[in-house]
């Protein structure tokens, strides 16, 4: 190439220029970045919500109520953590009748829901002794007349069979027990019966139980082995036996309830005459009264239906004699040892 001055030199830098224009012109065009998505929207929970039940329902033989303790009522919706209280809370000491609780939800954006429950504390009906002693002969430990033909003269032929689950103390064990729930466990009825026994030699054992049964109240009903003869003074020995057995009794703190004899089946030829029943019976009612018990009248409460409640042999009481026999000793115990 020949310089031909300012003209060749214009014209070089124009090829360079034009090249690289050209050499531009080839390269790739460069793609844009996107924008960020936006992003996602915030879902807030919807408020808690909270339910109680109408009612707790306790119950209990203590005067000052009761612990109840009651789950939390449950939540739904909210913030987690959700948490739930409630004011008396839980297993706090709550009185007889009827107490408010007011139960609070609060979610972790502290939005609250409140709800009410009733706590309802019954009183149980309770006894202030619950170990008995019933002390007495073959009457008290359940003897029962079971007929077996006849004799010769045409008298009912029977033999007596002691069947414990008949006896009055197991029945009437069992029928305090259902009554006294609460207490249930601790209800027991010692059955001290001995066929054939005497008032008039009863005493030592009497005494001698004492300490082994432990019991809070005494019940007494002796005298049927004693008077049916009607010797000189037996009715007036045995009564006052018993008056010293329930001295004892009362000494030592035990409640005592004397009871007056069953009535007689008349053709029994064990039946004792209805003079020295009433005679003996009548001294049932002076000692119980001299000595501060309490009178139970079985007398009167089988005197209705002699027939059903007395065995054949005139003396000894039915299996629904002995129910009825331990029906009035639970009439009694109710009058006079329930606490309400």
């Amino acid at each position: 190439m020949s310089w031909n001055g300012p003209c060749t030199f214009a014209r070089a830098l124009a090829s360079v220029v034009l090249l690289t224009i050209a050499i531009s012109g080839c390269s790739s065009p460069t793609t844009p970045t996107p924008p960020p998505p936006p992003p996602p929207p915030v879902v807030i929970a919807d408020p808690p919500t909270i339910t109680c039940p109408t009612s707790v329902l306790a119950s209990t033989i203590s005067a000052t109520g009761t612990a109840v303790k009651f789950d939390l009522p449950p939540t739904e919706n909210g913030k987690d953590p959700v948490s739930v209280s409630c004011s008396p809370e839980s297993g706090s000491n709550f009185p007889i009748g009827p107490t408010s609780v007011e139960c609070r939800a609060t979610d972790a954006l502290d939005r609250s829901a409140a709800c009410s429950l009733i706590v309802q504390v019954t009183k149980l009906p309770s006894l202030s002794k619950t170990r008995f002693l019933a002390f007495g002969d073959s009457i008290t430990a359940g003897e029962v007349t079971f007929p077996i033909g006849t004799t010769a003269l045409g008298a009912p032929s029977f033999k007596l069979v002691l069947v414990p689950s008949a006896a009055y103390p197991t029945i009437l064990a069992k029928t305090l027990q259902a009554t006294y729930k609460a207490q249930e466990d601790f209800i027991t009825v010692a059955n001290y019966g001995a066929g054939g026994e005497k008032a008039a030699v009863a005493r030592d054992r009497f005494i001698a139980a004492l300490p082994v049964v432990r019991p809070d109240a005494v019940l007494i009903m002796m005298g049927a082995n004693d008077i049916p003869l009607g010797e000189d003074g037996a009715a007036s020995f045995a009564a006052n036996e018993v008056r010293i057995m329930a001295a004892e009794a009362r000494g030592r703190g035990m409640r005592v309830f004397i009871a007056t004899l069953p009535p007689a089946r008349a053709g029994g030829n064990r039946a004792i005459k209805q003079i020295l029943l009433d005679d003996y019976n009548g001294r049932m009612f002076d000692v119980a009264r001299r000595e501060g018990a309490v009178l139970v009248d079985v007398y009167q409460a089988l005197l209705g239906n002699v027939n059903l409640y007395i065995g054949v042999d005139g003396l000894h009481p039915t299996e629904a004699g002995y129910a009825k026999i331990a029906e009035a000793f639970y009439n009694s115990i109710r009058t006079n040892l329930e606490i309400p």
